[in-house]
């Protein structure tokens, strides 16, 4: 798992690696029972305090999607389902509130919004087609 800093954001650095961890459990990246790197690592690799990172791992732990184990480190939690679910959701939320914010002061109806949708996912899955292929043809499939 990799994480990234964005040292500009006005969103606290602990926030930051608490939503990376979210989407990478979430998208299924991270599963349950997975070790998270150490807290040691993973603040030397970012290059920031120690303290954020625990901060961010005992966020995720009162979330319910990690549990640190004394000794052992942190890993994610078995039942994760329900949390990712809504995370999810949240996270699709906040953008389909964005793009209607935009849609709105931009004056497009609603079913122009539909169409443009309908549009972007027929071109996001003929996306996802071709890279599949590309990657079976790269594998020798």
């Amino acid at each position: 798992m990799i994480l990234r800093i964005d040292t500009t954001s006005s969103i606290p650095v602990y926030a930051q690696i608490v939503e990376q961890i979210k989407r990478a459990i979430a998208s299924g990246a991270l599963r349950g029972g997975e070790t998270l790197p150490s807290l040691r690592d993973t603040a030397i690799k970012l290059r920031i305090n120690p303290l954020t990172v625990s901060k961010a791992y005992k966020q995720l732990e009162s979330d319910g999607l990690v549990e640190t184990r004394h000794g052992m480190g942190s890993f994610v939690t078995e039942n994760t389902e329900t949390t990712s679910d809504g995370f999810r959701r949240d996270v699709l939320a906040r953008a389909v509130d964005a793009l209607l914010v935009d849609a709105v002061h931009l004056g497009v109806s609603f079913d122009e919004l539909t169409k443009l949708i309908e549009e972007r996912m027929e071109a996001a899955n003929d996306s996802f087609a071709q890279d599949i292929a590309q990657r079976g043809l790269r594998d020798g499939r």
